[in-house]
């Protein structure tokens, strides 16, 4: 007798439909009207499902018990399974030994041994699948055929399909459970004929690939009413068929959880998701703990990384600082420099250019031929104006220069070639003059000292070389201001003149452009311009251009 139970409910069964719904319903409804039978005071109700199905039934709750391969419930007891009784497999009639798989190929194909699938296109319903995939992949391991050799398929539920896809053509291989060629052949849906088996085993009820396994479960989820689970637990071993029990007590599955422990198809393959879930769910403490150290390590290096670019900008703006001073520093040291040899120049040409007018004009008041008076006349105007000149080169040298004046550069161009064609003749050098018409807003004593230096520097190189050539002078307006423009045929100066032109004072005057060229120079930024020097064509080319003042 069962015992009385307290109160009626209806349950939902789950059952793994691996050949679809339609097959799973055919199989497992018995099993459902024997329960309804043996416990009218409740209502049990079958769904069948594909594993996938089944996994998502499971975690939303929708499910009271379940039917399934033994690696689907170790994979699933996370559920809160628990075991009622385990099938016994009316072909095999052993509830430890009712579980296989075949690895299935055409009749008619060459393939005859599991090394010749390399290449080719095996089929699976899924990665999962114990029946099928799993238990053929790891025979396929031990016997070193590697799965990533395989052009594996996955083709998903109902497993029927991967016959009909192996015997039109579509695949090479199919894994699938053991009986199911057989059991499609008994409800003539194929020809067994067209079929062969690769790695078969031993003598069975039907061709196999691989050992046999542990049968399937029957389990409650989270079901606690011990009356109830009592009284399914007889119902089932009291159901028979044909004479012989088809549920026995729930054995061990230690090989299926080793297998699934041990199983690793190809080294270097990823873990399923299942162990990754299970590490997850038994280490999350440790796991998240990790976690934050590492939020912490980051967080620390992203500080640490904001202060040390922090610290290198102040370290490049100082460092820009510093070198703006030096320059500075530089700059006044120079500047000072070449006050005091101004000074000293002055002071040391002041008494001959003296003299020389004194004696200049004695002579001019000695003589009274027209012509020496005419010369004496003109040596004291060189004179009062070297002087002149040396008077502004110091004031230069120390003082701001005067205001700026508009003053013609045409103008000033005739009249530095005009002082200066006497030496250019006397040196057989052709002394030439393009100017442009316009005017130019600058320190017109400055600019004319600049292009007097340069002049004078080529005239002296070319009384050095003893040979003459072509002077060229040029001054024209461009945009934003004045370029004039120096250049000669006297075969050029040395690079080191030019490397230091605009750094430090020549230690030495090389071929006649040492203090004079530096001079120049600075005149030319002082007056907001700048000047450059090149060897060109075999000469010298000086350039200076200056800015209009606004």
């Amino acid at each position: 007798m069962l015992p009385a139970l307290a109160q009626g409910a209806d349950y939902r069964v789950g059952f793994l439909a691996y050949r679809g719904e339609a097959q799973g319903r055919a199989q497992w409804q018995p099993v459902i009207d024997s329960l309804n039978r043996a416990l009218p005071a409740h209502h049990f109700d079958g769904v069948f499902l594909t594993q996938q199905q089944l996994d998502q039934a499971l975690a939303d709750g929708r499910l009271d018990f379940v039917v399934t391969n033994p690696a689907h419930y170790v994979l699933s007891r996370h559920q809160g399974l628990n075991w009622l009784a385990s099938w016994l497999d009316p072909r095999f009639g052993s509830a430890r030994e009712s579980v296989a798989a075949t690895l299935l190929v055409r009749a008619d194909t060459g393939i005859s041994t599991s090394q010749q699938l390399a290449g080719r296109r095996v089929g699976a319903v899924h990665e999962q699948a114990f029946g099928g995939y799993l238990l053929v992949a790891e025979q396929l391991r031990r016997r070193g055929v590697a799965l990533a050799s395989l052009d594996l398929q996955f083709r998903g539920y109902p497993v029927d399909a991967l016959v009909y896809l192996l015997r039109d053509g579509a695949l090479d291989a199919a894994m699938v459970p053991a009986c199911t060629l057989e059991q499609m052949a008994e409800e003539g849906l194929v020809d067994p004929a067209g079929f062969r088996a690769l790695m078969v085993q031993a003598d069975a009820p039907c061709v196999r690939s691989t050992p046999l396994y542990p049968g399937w479960s029957f389990a409650a989820v989270n079901v606690n009413d011990e009356v109830l689970l009592r009284a399914m637990t007889r119902a089932l071993l009291a159901q028979e068929q044909q004479g012989r029990p088809l549920w026995g007590a729930p054995i061990r599955l230690d090989e299926v959880e080793q297998l699934l422990r041990d199983w690793r198809p190809d080294a270097g393959e990823a873990p399923t998701w299942q162990t990754l879930r299970s590490v997850l769910l038994g280490y999350w403490q440790w796991l998240a703990g990790l976690m934050l150290v590492l939020l912490v390590i980051a967080l620390h290096h992203v500080r640490v990384t904001r202060l040390l670019l922090k610290r290198t900008d102040e370290r490049d703006r100082l460092h820009h600082l510093i070198q703006s001073r030096e320059q500075e520093l530089a700059r006044a040291r120079q500047a000072t420099l070449l006050g005091e040899m101004a000074t000293g120049l002055a002071h040391e040409l002041n008494q001959p250019l003296s003299a020389i007018q004194a004696y200049a004009q004695a002579g001019e008041l000695m003589t009274a031929e027209q012509n020496s008076r005419e010369v004496f006349d003109h040596i004291v105007g060189e004179t009062e104006r070297g002087a002149d000149i040396i008077r502004r080169f110091r004031q230069w040298a120390s003082q701001p220069l005067p205001g700026a004046d508009a003053f013609a550069p045409r103008d000033l161009c005739r009249e530095l070639a005009q002082r200066l064609t006497p030496r250019a003749n006397a040196a057989g050098v052709k002394l030439e003059v393009n100017a442009g018409p316009g005017t130019l807003l600058s320190v017109r004593p400055a600019v004319e000292q600049i292009v007097s230096n340069l002049l004078g520097n080529s005239l002296d190189a070319f009384e050095r070389r003893g040979q003459g050539g072509r002077l060229r002078l040029a001054a024209g307006r461009e945009e934003g201001g004045w370029r004039l423009t120096v250049d000669d045929d006297a075969g050029g100066v040395s690079p080191v003149v030019i490397e230091a032109l605009g750094h430090t004072l020549p230690a030495s005057r090389i071929h006649g452009m040492g203090i004079g060229l530096m001079v120049s120079y600075r005149l030319a930024r002082r007056l907001g311009g700048r000047l450059t020097l090149d060897n060109v064509n075999g000469g010298t080319q000086a350039q200076l251009f200056l800015p209009e003042e606004e």
